[in-house]
């Protein structure tokens, strides 16, 4: 059985199943629709009851004024976020001071309905909410768990570049096993089966050389061989 050599293809497998890995032993967190739903029923649900029957109250012989709302499962708010990423082989974070978090609902909910004057024909569009972060604990904590979002994925990037990186030392993967046992968790099985086939016939060789030097080194069979050899010369 050949080497395994260890090509761009197997080397972006094994980057591919290290970034997996990472993902399962740091998982990203996920944002509680539960804390969304509480950020609309301070400061979006009330109002648009209100805004519905005053609305309905002064134009409701006019027109439908059910049309000015629709229904949303999310709500666009504009937040400051600290937001870290990979590049140039190191990690940067820097402060988006209108970062659009997309906060979630655990249902749809009616909200406003959004008009861009800037297009040839009038469409809805998602309204931006501007909320103070630091000043609802619920919406600071959603942008926490984005903000640890963003560092986590950072860190995945900077560490999978990390372990191609290494991978580029070596050319075979039989070397890189050696120099790094735990690899193998990343190594689809038939890549593997492959170098311990490679292994298992090469113990089986010097289990086999062994036992020639033992029957040689009984038998005096060298020098055997290198007396006839000599008396031939003459």
């Amino acid at each position: 059985m050949s080497t395994v050599r260890m090509s761009d293809y197997l080397r972006r497998d094994i980057c591919r199943a290290f970034e997996e890995s990472h993902k399962r032993s740091k998982p990203e967190m996920e944002l509680d629709v539960a804390r969304g739903d509480a950020i609309y029923n301070e400061y979006i649900g009330p109002k648009v009851e209100q805004v519905q029957t005053a609305l309905a109250d002064t134009f409701g012989d006019m027109f439908d004024t059910n049309q000015m709302f629709s229904k949303k499962n999310t709500l666009q708010c504009i937040v400051p976020l600290n937001v870290t990423r990979h590049s140039g082989g190191h990690t940067e974070t820097d402060l988006d001071e209108e970062y659009a978090l997309q906060v979630p609902l655990s249902t749809e909910r009616l909200v406003p309905m959004g008009i861009d004057q800037g297009s040839y024909s009038n469409y809805t569009r998602e309204i931006r909410w501007s909320f103070d972060r630091y000043e609802n604990k619920d919406l600071n904590y959603l942008c926490e768990c984005v903000e640890y979002n963003y560092k986590i994925r950072a860190l995945r990037e900077q560490s999978k570049n990390k372990v191609d990186e290494l991978l580029y030392k070596f050319t075979t993967l039989n070397q890189a096993l050696k120099a790094w046992p735990a690899l193998s968790k990343l190594v689809e099985p038939e890549k593997l089966a492959k170098v311990h086939e490679k292994q298992q016939r090469k113990r089986k060789q010097e289990q086999q050389k062994e036992i020639a030097d033992q029957v040689v080194l009984d038998n005096d069979l060298n020098k055997t061989i290198l007396s006839a050899s000599l008396i031939g010369d003459e």
